[in-house]
């Protein structure tokens, strides 16, 4: 109770910063500070989003070389694709009926999809006080059943590597967490643990905390 107190307190004190008017992801895209996103400047962010508005490939040259593509766009959730191998989610998560934050979500393929989150206000101060999940090749495991099975004294030969990645749902105070589990164990174990591996886990977002909803598959 006093952990969910401190949240509570530290998104009251956050509401100072946060602007007055409701704005779409679109807006904090444009303004988000370029140290942060330095491959794509705001003058080729302002022409991806109108290019999207109006129905045209939103398709731009990266700063550094290559394209960056403006891929999806709602009012609550952005998805740009830097390179061939990453890409930039920004999603609005609400905390109350006045306070909303941003979510910002990196991912790179290497050649495993992994992703790395971090908080803002809409001002674009960090916000270090999120609860965040954290995760271990565990939970994508469903252990009463590789117990039933007997496959529990053999779940250290899926725990090679533990990548993540996190999509956030457009519209909808939602993220799917996916493994890379199957991608990264032998076709061998693949075929031994296919009725205990979890490809996905999904989150609800609420007033702050991350809760986990149901186990995909």
């Amino acid at each position: 109770m006093k952990k969910y107190q401190h949240i509570l307190s530290f998104f009251g004190l956050l509401t100072v910063f946060s602007t007055a008017s409701a704005q779409s992801i679109s807006h904090y895209f444009v303004q988000m500070p370029e140290k942060k996103i330095p491959t794509v400047k705001v003058e080729t962010r302002k022409d991806l989003v109108d290019f999207f508005k109006n129905g045209k490939s939103a398709v731009m040259p990266s700063a550094f070389g290559g394209e960056v593509i403006l891929k999806e766009m709602s009012e609550d959730y952005l998805l740009l694709q830097t390179s061939e191998s990453a890409d930039i989610q920004l999603k609005l998560l609400q905390i109350n009926d006045s306070l909303r934050i941003i979510a910002v979500v990196t991912t790179v393929a290497a050649p495993l999809r992994n992703s790395l989150i971090q908080f803002y206000s809409t001002l674009w101060e960090p916000i270090h006080n999120i609860a965040f999940p954290q995760f271990t090749y565990l939970d994508f495991l469903d252990l009463e059943k590789a117990k039933a099975l007997g496959l529990a004294d053999r779940l250290n030969e899926v725990s090679l590597r533990n990548f993540v990645a996190y999509k956030f749902k457009k519209d909808s105070p939602q993220m799917v967490v996916y493994s890379s589990i199957r991608k990264d164990i032998s076709p061998e174990a693949q075929k031994d643990f296919e009725a205990v591996l979890k490809d996905s886990l999904t989150y609800d977002w609420n007033q702050g905390i991350f809760y986990i909803q149901k186990f995909g598959k």
